[in-house]
């Protein structure tokens, strides 16, 4: 356990249930928000260059070789009980070869900023499955969460529908991508394993990007002297970036703020993932695309907001 993990767990009860973002997390989530939001219109220059699989065979393993390693730094041991490869394997099948496998093939075919608001209808998704999982019951907030999302989901996948063009069934990977991301996630809540969230996504990484490793030889070869210049900041900002960085700001967040705190950190990545389309590529998304986002943006206030803490009752009159 590194000092920061001993840290969390010696934390006093209320401190650890705080409902507020405190000072020392607003880098991580500026992170979290700035690399990954922009990441959608940098994969956009990388997938149609470079085969999907073999993008993320380029750059997984290098972004979970650098979680390892800030793991390494900070006195975590890496190894994996043998008794917990079978859930971590799970996870990394979840969390990463669908998430990934699925959503690269989309992003090829959609804009980045259509991508990224079908993608992060995640917490949507992460309600339902909690339901069923972890038995936490559905309150009215995140039923009207639920319905905002579908609603804006819906949006999108009617307009791709009436528009062939528009790929509908890239609309449906991401879609997938998104639920394979929930259902996972949900997973690493209820399984709690008793490791460093660092070494866990490190090996998570390594392990989801083998069956993708497996299949990207028969996507098609790949001559990496004739990747372009901006190919090959897609991988690099992957690798270091959105892989390594981005990752390790998210968990550190997981690992210090409550779960509904710390899921907040991903409200703003689908705002800046369209503006960083538009400011990226040109993109200029339409009255779907806005209706969409703002309804998703809306859907994920209302499932993730922690709900008010009920008064405490007066003390007796002694």
């Amino acid at each position: 356990m590194s000092a920061g993990d001993r840290a969390t767990a010696g934390a006093p009860a209320h401190a650890a249930g705080s409902q507020h973002i405190t000072a020392g997390a607003l880098l991580p989530i500026a992170i979290v928000t700035l690399l990954w939001g922009c990441n959608w219109p940098v994969l956009k220059m990388g997938v149609p260059e470079v085969p999907p699989l073999t993008f993320r065979t380029l750059t997984l393993p290098f972004g979970a070789i650098g979680l390892l390693l800030i793991a390494r730094l900070a006195g975590d041991s890496i190894r994996i009980p043998r008794a917990m490869w079978g859930k971590v394997a799970a996870l990394a099948f979840f969390n990463i070869t669908l998430w990934n496998g699925l959503l690269l093939f989309g992003v090829q075919q959609l804009p980045a900023g259509r991508s990224v608001i079908l993608a992060f209808t995640m917490p949507v998704w992460s309600a339902l499955f909690s339901l069923l999982l972890l038995n936490e019951p559905l309150s009215r907030r995140k039923v009207v969460g639920l319905a905002l999302g579908m609603l804006g989901m819906g949006l999108l996948l009617l307009d791709d529908i009436r528009n062939l063009g528009r790929a509908p069934v890239a609309a449906l990977l991401i879609l997938g991508a998104s639920i394979s991301w929930a259902f996972g996630i949900v997973l690493v809540r209820k399984w709690k394993l008793p490791l460093s969230q660092t070494v866990v996504s490190g090996w998570m990484i390594l392990a989801g990007c083998l069956p993708l490793a497996i299949l990207a030889p028969f996507m098609g070869p790949v001559l990496l002297h004739d990747v372009s210049g901006p190919a090959w900041f897609s991988m690099l900002y992957n690798i270091f970036l959105a892989g390594t960085l981005a990752h390790w700001a998210f968990y550190r967040l997981a690992r210090t703020l409550p779960v509904a705190v710390s899921s907040m950190s991903s409200l703003p990545v689908p705002i800046v993932g369209v503006l960083s389309g538009m400011l990226l590529l040109g993109e200029r998304p339409g009255t779907q695309e806005w209706v969409a986002l703002a309804l998703v943006v809306a859907a994920m206030v209302a499932v993730l907001r922690a709900p008010k803490a009920a008064p405490s009752p007066p003390a007796p009159d002694s």
